[in-house]
């Protein structure tokens, strides 16, 4: 059994539309796909009832490991740092970095890779990795950002999550699955590729 925790500091990055997309994915791929909704907002836990295909736990099931026959748990957590999020890193095999291309969210990497570092002085086979969302198409932004995330000690992953309108709707549409957008499925296909290839 897996950990994947999505993390950062920063509010309105894509935690929660990840999380959402990346275990509704796996799922499709034959794996046994729980979700822990660790975020306070509460996004996942309210649109529970438009979502089908998903097992929910609570954060005290995901560190305590009462996950069931769950063979990945992906856990979107809060932006705070708190007791909660500290347990969570314990027990997370990968860590999912999301950051928009922006020169303030890259600060707030700052914030989360410094909770990753502490939590990888105990647990050292943590492995993470930092995602590009909400990525408008042909700016030059994203380059110029991607050249600053390769100052942390963190890699960032080779695949970008665009601004798409399936995102933003993939609640209503039971995620990207539902929705008529290849480019968005081939998006989460590649970024859980790139999860698992690691662990």
């Amino acid at each position: 059994m897996k950990i994947i925790a999505v993390v950062s500091q920063k509010g309105g990055v894509g935690k929660s539309t990840l999380t959402l997309n990346l275990a509704l994915y796996l799922g499709t791929q034959g794996a046994d796909v729980a979700v822990c909704d660790a975020d306070a907002q509460g996004s996942l836990t309210a649109a529970a009832d438009l979502l089908t295909g998903l097992t929910f736990l609570k954060p005290a099931d995901v560190w305590e490991s009462r996950v069931g026959d769950a063979d990945v748990v992906i856990v979107d957590t809060s932006p705070r740092n708190d007791a909660d999020l500290a347990k969570l890193l314990a027990v997370a095999d990968y860590v999912l970095i999301p950051v928009r291309p922006g020169f303030f969210d890259v600060l707030a990497v700052k914030d989360t890779v410094a909770l990753l570092t502490a939590a990888q002085v105990q647990r050292p086979t943590l492995k993470a990795g930092i995602v590009l969302t909400m990525v408008q198409h042909r700016t030059a932004i994203t380059r110029e950002v991607r050249t600053m995330l390769e100052t942390f000690p963190v890699e960032t992953l080779p695949v970008l999550i665009h601004h798409r309108v399936a995102y933003a709707r993939s609640a209503m549409t039971n995620g990207i699955l539902g929705s008529n957008d290849p480019k968005a499925y081939e998006e989460i296909t590649d970024l859980a590729t790139a999860i698992i290839d690691r662990l």
